[in-house]
């Protein structure tokens, strides 16, 4: 009976760890280079599991020598895991401030243009949408693929906000009850339209800079779906490897484009959107990370919530692409991943503190 287990153990344990490892390099090598890579940070969390589920396994059986290689790819791998694991994340070294009084809500959300076009049931998405955003309101709401024409119903749901939107379409949208000192806008070089909402607010006495983006999607049609869900031949896999890396490639450009506009603030930031990115990712890591110490960006997930936070509501289930970053001289309490599906993102939210 034993050898048949320590087989399935190799099974689950070698071919995880070399994901994970792999992973672990793709934090640091764009996807411009080695395309690959990048596939290894959307399937850590899977490996995660079947690794932990080996390692178990080999543990239960006393096969301690077999134990070496797991400890080493934990060590090596542990930034990656704390970083899809919630509450076991990094946090800024700062005095506890919620005493303060100065602390807002915060919430982030892709509203799938609210649902325009019937993906879902049309007008009776609509109206579940409003109330539920009515019930649930933060001092300050980001949107993302938020249809400009519907800018006064959601006045109405959120009478005391004020709303502010990029212009007209669809994209990042932001209500807020704080005061705005001023409202700009980040545009990734070649796009027509602005990716970024960017508005500078009045928190108690201090300036806070909130920025809200939506970063490159893979774009899949419904015949990519469709291959997801039934299975794919040689042709499907080409044609979604090829989009796959061609947004890969995007959001990395688009991150390092993002970071450097970070770096220009002033202020303490708030960054909210759709990312479009897993949280073991060359896009992630290249937005948290900043040569400017004070603008290191922290993952309020990663900081006060748990589990592994889904927030894709879609044929690849599992995956966290939605979130709320903070710099130092911020404290995060309270992340939700709220379990709602009206949308094909479920909304975040996180308390913070000044």
């Amino acid at each position: 009976m034993s050898k048949p287990s320590v087989s399935f153990d190799l099974l689950l344990v070698e071919p995880a760890a070399l994901v994970m490892l792999g992973a672990e390099l793709c934090e640091v090598v764009s996807p411009t280079s080695i395309s690959i890579l990048a596939i290894t940070g959307l399937l850590f969390p899977f490996a995660l599991l079947a690794f932990l589920i080996g390692v178990i396994l080999r543990l239960s059986r006393g096969y301690w020598k077999g134990m070496i290689i797991p400890i080493v790819v934990l060590c090596i791998t542990l930034t990656s895991t704390t970083n899809t694991v919630g509450g076991w994340g990094e946090s800024p070294e700062i005095i506890d401030n919620q005493d303060s009084g100065i602390q807002l809500s915060l919430m982030s959300y892709n509203v799938r243009r609210m649902d325009e076009y019937n993906w879902l049931k049309g007008e009776e998405t609509r109206r579940e949408l409003y109330s539920w955003l009515k019930e649930n309101k933060c001092d300050i709401m980001c949107f993302q693929e938020f249809p400009s024409n519907m800018k006064g119903r959601l006045q109405d749901a959120l009478k005391e906000h004020s709303i502010v939107l990029n212009g007209s379409g669809a994209g990042p949208a932001i209500a807020t009850t704080h005061t705005v000192i001023i409202k700009s806008s980040w545009t990734f070089e070649g796009d027509s339209h602005p990716r970024g909402l960017v508005l500078d607010l009045l928190v108690g006495t201090d300036t806070v800079r909130l920025v809200n983006v939506h970063l490159q999607s893979v774009g899949l049609a419904r015949d990519d779906y469709d291959a997801v869900r039934e299975g794919t031949d040689s042709e499907d896999r080409k044609r979604l490897l090829s989009r796959l890396k061609k947004a890969y490639s995007q959001r990395a450009e688009q991150a390092l484009s993002l970071r450097k506009f970070l770096d220009s603030s002033p202020y303490k930031i708030l960054l909210a959107g759709d990312f479009n990115d897993t949280p073991v990712s060359f896009a992630l890591n290249t937005i948290k990370n900043s040569e400017v110490e004070a603008l290191v960006l922290y993952d309020a997930f990663s900081v006060s919530g748990s589990g592994i936070g889904s927030t894709y509501v879609g044929d690849l289930p599992g995956l966290r692409i939605d979130y709320l970053l903070f710099s130092e001289g911020i404290s995060a309490q309270n992340f939700r991943t709220h379990n709602i599906k009206l949308s094909d993102h479920k909304p975040i939210s996180c308390d913070f503190s000044f």
